[in-house]
């Protein structure tokens, strides 16, 4: 287990990380043990620029007008996700976590088949109604409603696909492409 996790600062999450984070036990998955929670969890910024992966929240209002924006595109196609965006990003800087200025805002729903590229994510936000987990080799993340994580670009996680016919419902901040990969990938010879 190579993945380290933290609360961002200047943020609160419910929930302690026994009750968020599982180990694998063969073919099981169980809560890790004390010793396995201190060499997976460090309460300050590692020294030395080691990275690991921040846990964050977003609060209720700003979950609310998420769902809201949804319907309101749902109902008279003017509900406004770069706005939301926008405001998700100022909430974020308002906390000290601010997104790349060159961020893309990705709204993703993803069924019991699908799969979420997660190697370019800064963040990736739960905004749906059931806790959502994100993998490592032998590790899982359980990422509850309203909660984000801004993973360690070393390490990015798997999306788990739901179960019993549930939706991931998430919105995955990403950093943009270098534009001279880009350019050199699509430009013919």
């Amino acid at each position: 287990m190579t993945a380290s996790f933290r609360v961002a600062p200047n943020f609160q999450c419910k929930g302690s990380w026994a009750e968020r984070l599982l180990v694998g036990a063969g073919d099981a998955w169980r809560a890790p043990d004390d010793n396995e929670l201190a060499s997976l969890t460090v309460n300050t910024p590692p020294a030395g620029g080691t990275v690991c992966s921040c846990l964050f929240s977003v609060p209720n209002h700003m979950r609310h007008r998420f769902w809201a924006m949804l319907d309101d595109e749902a109902k008279a196609g003017s509900g406004d996700f770069e706005y939301f965006s926008d405001d998700l990003a100022q909430f974020l800087a308002f906390k000290a976590l601010p997104p790349p200025a060159d961020a893309v805002y990705e709204l993703l729903v993803q069924d019991a088949g699908g799969k979420v590229a997660t190697a370019d994510a800064w963040a990736l936000v739960n905004f749906g109604e059931e806790p959502i987990l994100l993998g490592w080799p032998g590790l899982q993340l359980r990422l509850n409603p309203g909660e984000g994580v801004q993973p360690d670009p070393a390490a990015p996680p798997e999306v788990l696909p739901p179960v019993n016919d549930e939706l991931n419902v998430l919105v995955a901040i990403r950093r943009a492409p270098a534009s001279g990969a880009d350019a050199a990938e699509g430009s013919a010879p």
